[in-house]
């Protein structure tokens, strides 16, 4: 056998035994005829092919990118540094609102406590300013109103002031007063009752006033010219067309504060506005609003404030006097028409003479003409307003005022008493000459 031939055997075998390796090795393993032969290597340029186990794959490992894996730890930490100043600048914002809300509220607490013990500024304050004090005011308003003006430090220190003078507190007058910013408590309480700090006038308007004197207030006190006022009269805003364009009756009574720059129009109107919003208050319908002034202004002029009890016994007289089937037939035989109807020379008298009383030219002697006067004879009263809207029970036809000083009136509902009171005044105006005559 050649050396090629015990090769290919070798080969055939090595083939078989990797087909059935169990019998090969009890085959191969004890065969004393073909024992293993180690095959050389042979150099040919065409080899047989030979049969070999084919190996296995190698592992995949997964490729890594180590730039890449740096690169994204680098940015984790960038943005875990972020987090913690973000984190940082919110602690420290909260710690600053925190301190500052405390700084504020302990600031209003100080503030506060100030207050309540009368926080005060010292001196005569700097600049102007312009402070009203409205109608009505009390200490405790006029402070609150001069604190919020910055006048004073706060309301505490202006009441404290009042209450170490009270006399002078009580002497502030509503108006508009020059004052200064910044001004101690007691500095400020000086200029308010000083009249010569006043900016503005004040016009008051007291019960039984005519037109005439209310018109010598707008001129002396408004600072009106006398023509202005008439021209105010005469225009008169807001005057019902029943008052027949005479404002006569149709001023309510009260204080006026005329203002820099304000017109006697303004102010006119004002009062009747005032005296139109109480009518309408009482519930009359309008047609009988001149009708009541015109008896309301006769009670007024006819009582008397020392006497406010008096003001709805003369409405009734009023009333039982203008029912014609009554012993006076419809006369009202008022002295108060009578004064009237004799023009503004007459307006400070109380009595007419016997003479002006038998003067049947005055339209308003209601001793020669019967019913109402043609308009009313002055500014009406809040107690004899009340007392004409509803006049007191009784048959009252005659009443006396016996003593011009006090008041005093009696009433009577037949002539033997009415003539008994007039005695009664007749002594009084023997002893008392200049009341009577005025």
């Amino acid at each position: 056998m050649t050396r090629r031939e015990a090769r290919a055997l070798a080969e055939a075998r090595a083939r078989e035994e990797a087909a059935n390796p169990q019998t090969a090795t009890s085959e191969t393993g004890t065969d004393p005829i073909f024992p293993p032969v180690t095959p050389e290597p042979v150099e040919t340029s065409t080899p047989e092919e030979p049969q070999s186990p084919v190996a296995p794959a190698p592992l995949q490992r997964p490729e890594v990118a180590p730039i890449n894996h740096r690169r994204s730890a680098q940015r984790s930490r960038v943005r875990r540094k972020k987090t913690q100043r973000r984190r940082g600048v919110i602690i420290i914002t909260i710690v600053l609102i925190v301190i500052l809300v405390g700084a504020v509220f302990a600031g209003l607490l100080i503030k506060r406590s100030l207050d309540a013990k009368g926080r005060d500024y010292e001196g005569q304050g700097t600049g102007k300013i312009e402070v009203t004090v409205p109608e009505g005011a009390t200490g405790s308003d006029i402070s609150q109103i001069l604190a919020k003006a910055d006048v004073v430090a706060s309301s505490q220190a202006f009441f404290n002031a009042c209450l170490d003078q009270e006399a002078a507190c009580r002497n502030i007058q509503p108006g508009t007063y020059t004052l200064a910013k910044r001004m101690s408590a007691a500095s400020a309480l000086a200029l308010l009752v000083d009249e010569a700090n006043r900016i503005d006038s004040q016009i008051t308007l007291g019960p039984g006033l005519t037109k005439w004197q209310v018109k010598d207030q707008l001129v002396a006190k408004g600072g009106f010219t006398p023509e202005e006022v008439d021209a105010a009269f005469a225009a008169a805003p807001g005057l019902p067309a029943v008052a027949g364009g005479n404002v006569e009756g149709w001023l309510a009574p009260g204080s006026y504060l005329v203002m820099p720059g304000q017109t006697a129009s303004e102010v006119v109107g004002k009062m009747v506005a005032n005296n139109v919003a109480r009518l309408k208050e009482s519930g009359l319908p309008e047609s009988e609003w001149q009708n009541f002034l015109i008896k309301a202004s006769i009670v007024q002029r006819e009582g008397s404030d020392l006497q406010k009890q008096d003001y709805a016994k003369i409405a009734r007289v009023v009333e039982n006097r203008l029912d014609t089937t009554k012993e006076t037939v419809g006369y009202m035989n008022m002295d108060s028409t009578v004064l009237y109807g004799l023009g503004e020379s007459s307006k400070d008298r109380k009595l007419p003479t016997s003479a002006e009383v038998a003067d049947a030219n005055n339209p308003y002697n209601t001793y020669k003409h019967k019913g109402l006067p043609p308009s009313p004879i002055g500014v009406v009263g809040a107690d004899a307003f009340k007392g004409t809207l509803k006049p007191a029970a009784g048959d009252w036809l005659y009443f006396t005022t016996v003593d011009l000083n006090t008041g005093e009136t009696r009433f009577s509902a037949t002539m033997a008493e009415q003539q008994a009171n007039v005695e009664l005044l007749k002594k009084f105006c023997e002893n008392n000459p200049d009341v009577c005559t005025g």
